[in-house]
């Protein structure tokens, strides 16, 4: 589709994905995002965002865009230091968690993109100085953004609403572990169990490649 080359002055793309951003932010759902609540949004009509972006799909590449500038793979930068990797990866999680509802509906795009590559690369990169077998690069890839995306997108403590005792005559397990972990403490202790498993399993990989 051609894009019309008139556009009303102050509407820009980035803007554009900052009120789309905002939409979703304020509702529960992606349908809250259309091009008619998004046009009201900035002050305009909907067919003028058309001399901007080619449709739905093309807004939810701004909001991609605009959320994965926030995350800083930086200190990856020559590192070979998993602690840089846990910091990454804090970043990483925290970007998509902050912006749940646009999460769910981006961790479902592919990753065909420069702006979504390039927070891959440096990880990659990562990986191959700190000694990852070539062969295991891709798969220890899909298991950290497994780890990061799960948790930012579908928190697991939110499936369980009752209180520890309603779970305690048909569930009497579930109960028990319950009033054990702190409800407000489960995801974030299970994004660092995870993280800390992640990265016993690369230094294991390392050294048995280096044996």
């Amino acid at each position: 589709m051609l894009l019309r080359t008139t556009a009303r002055p102050g509407v820009t793309r980035e803007l554009i994905g900052e009120a789309a951003l905002a939409i979703l932010d304020e509702s529960k759902s992606e349908s809250a995002l259309t091009m008619r609540v998004l046009a009201a949004r900035l002050g305009v009509q909907a067919p003028s965002l058309y001399a901007h972006v080619s449709g739905i799909d093309d807004v939810i590449t701004l909001v991609h865009r605009r959320i994965n500038a926030g995350i800083d793979t930086s200190v990856l930068a020559a590192s070979e230091d998993l602690g840089d990797l846990r910091i990454m990866a804090r970043s990483y999680l925290n970007c998509y968690r902050n912006h749940h509802v646009a999460a769910t509906i981006i961790v479902s795009r592919a990753i065909n993109e420069d702006y979504a590559l390039a927070i891959y690369e440096p990880i990659a990169a990562f990986f191959e100085r700190f000694g990852v077998p070539a062969p295991s690069i891709m798969p220890v890839m899909a298991l950290l953004d497994s780890l990061v995306l799960g948790s930012a997108v579908e928190p697991f403590s939110a499936g369980f609403i009752g209180s520890a005792q309603s779970y305690d005559a048909q569930f009497p397990a579930i109960g028990r572990a319950l009033r054990s972990s702190p409800r407000k403490h489960i995801d974030e202790s299970g994004f660092e169990l995870g993280m800390t498993a992640l990265c016993a399993m690369i230094e294991q990989m390392r050294d048995i490649a280096g044996s």
